[in-house]
């Protein structure tokens, strides 16, 4: 008889931790495979799980659900404690006020542990899972700014707006469970021999849709979630999403490049009225200049007829003016119903784009009734430290990094740092700090190296000469457009540095 273990991830770093460990063990079949406590129960029927496996591994609210739909023995990940010292590490660099949520048995380890080496997070114990919504919505009425917990709780807190840290598994407590497992697997065969067998690992992955156009996506309700997003938002940015999100109104969000505008567009849908229903993503600056726009307004009526949805309409400045138009024509036909949010992105403001022609007024009537306008990241230098604790814990989660935290110092560099290319470039930059890191921390001199490489290479872009082809107002045009992106749109730095009045700048962009 072959031993059959199914190890069931809730999240993308468990997998890559089971994948690597699940080679020791030659003498028994282990299928790796990714869900939540909601897809688990799915892929449980969909390998015929009865019939298939001897023993299923997972964790938490997984473990839970799992249990309610199938017999086959299902051994649990427990929560040790160097996993609890690793969540604590993570949270340290988190000013805001913040929680620890759990099952009784974990919050007991977690507040012993954390008084025991002189933390003061708060902490909170829940009974069933079904109190988690309640709870949460209790923190965000107190002002609690992050949840810890586990799965479940990790994504009710970002369904309500908070930031959250999963507390997550390392790979002492996979070995410790995976042998718990085969001593199962023994027993239950009476201890026979079990004949060798290549490790065989499979993935439950997001079924991939083929789109009529490369620069239409759709997205059923099920996949609109956010834990789809893995950008790392400064929360006054995420507060304002919250806030401005909740309304039928058509909603334009402007920007700097790297501010992650379309992620932002995305998280307004779940946030949004229509957030239980379908999301169509146009991208606007791949539309050909000479698409029939008639297939467009069908795809979205046949797609929002029965229940509505939202529209998103990612970099509308960069669409040519015949496009625009026709864009406002569908957008007109659609105001017809109150089923259909209307949400756009751009980089430039809003004025700014229509006085320099990127945007028709026509167009703009009809999407600018809410603005989310975005400052450059060098503005929010006082929450880089939360966006760290936030971002590793989200490296934790996709590829199991084990770095908990950066040097104060290093904290202080990247505060200080200007970030010209703002998120994006701030999340890349901490990406391969933690990569390249061997140690649980990452140190000063490693942060300090790391941001002269950065330093250097954009200062060598900005020598990039300016296009000189053109008309004198075309290339002047251009002139002004670099000096705004360096002054992080700020008009009255404009002015200052080209010495030109207020009246004259608006003039030349016209």
């Amino acid at each position: 008889m072959k031993a059959k273990i199914l190890f069931l991830a809730p999240y993308f770093g468990l997998k890559e931790i089971a994948m690597s460990v699940s080679s020791e063990y030659k003498n028994f079949q282990i299928d790796v495979y990714q869900g939540n406590y909601e897809q688990g129960p799915k892929i449980l029927k969909q390998v015929n799980i009865n019939q298939k496996y001897d023993v299923i591994i997972t964790r938490g609210g997984t473990a839970e659900v799992c249990r309610q739909i199938t017999q086959t023995p299902i051994v649990e990940i427990h929560i040790n404690a160097f996993d609890i010292l690793r969540i604590l590490k993570l949270s340290e660099g988190y000013k805001g006020k913040k929680i620890f949520l759990s099952y009784p048995n974990i919050f007991k380890s977690f507040k012993q542990l954390s008084e025991l080496l002189g933390y003061s997070i708060e902490s909170k114990c829940y009974f069933e899972h079904k109190d988690i919504r309640d709870l949460i919505k209790e923190l965000k009425q107190e002002n609690y700014e992050l949840v810890i917990g586990d799965n479940m709780v990790y994504e009710t807190a970002q369904e309500f707006g908070i930031n959250s840290i999963l507390i997550t598994s390392g790979i002492e407590a996979v070995k410790s469970a995976i042998d718990e497992a085969i001593r199962l697997c023994n027993a239950l065969s009476n201890n026979k021999d079990l004949k060798s067998e290549a490790v065989e690992c499979t993935y439950y992955e997001k079924r991939e849709k083929s789109n009529i156009d490369d620069f239409i996506k759709i997205l059923n309700p099920d996949e609109i979630s956010t834990s789809f997003v893995h950008t790392v938002f400064p929360q006054t940015i995420l507060s304002q999403i919250s806030y401005l999100s909740n309304t039928p109104l058509p909603t334009i969000i402007t920007g700097q490049d790297g501010m992650c505008k379309n992620d932002i567009g995305y998280l307004c849908t779940y946030y949004g009225p229509q957030k239980r229903k379908s999301l169509i993503c146009i991208s606007c600056h791949s539309i050909p200049e000479y698409y029939n726009y008639d297939f467009l307004y069908k795809i979205i009526i046949n797609k929002f007829k029965n229940e509505g949805g939202t529209l998103f309409l990612e970099d509308i400045d960069t669409l040519y003016t015949e496009g625009q138009k026709k864009i406002a024509n569908i957008l007109k036909k659609l105001s017809r119903t109150n089923d259909i949010k209307i949400i756009a992105s751009c980089e430039f403001p809003v004025e700014l784009c229509v006085s320099n022609g990127n945007l028709l007024r026509q167009l703009r009537s009809i999407i600018d009734e809410v603005r989310i306008e975005l400052n450059p990241l060098k503005n929010y230098s006082n929450e880089i430290s939360n966006m760290v604790s936030m971002y590793l814990s989200k490296l934790d989660l996709r590829c199991a990094s084990q770095v908990v935290g950066i040097k104060e110092g290093g904290i202080k560099l990247l505060s200080e740092y200007d970030w010209p290319e703002n998120i994006r470039q701030f999340m890349r930059v901490v990406n391969q700090l933690a990569l390249k890191c061997n140690g649980s921390y990452i140190n000063v001199d490693e942060v300090k190296t790391a941001l002269k490489v950065e330093f250097e290479n954009h200062k060598n872009a900005s020598l990039i000469p300016i296009n000189l082809n053109g008309s004198l107002k075309e290339i002047e045009t251009r002139i002004i457009k670099h000096v705004m992106e360096e002054e992080g749109m700020n008009q009255v730095k404009v002015e200052k540095r080209l010495k030109i009045s207020h009246s004259t700048l608006w003039r030349k962009l016209k």
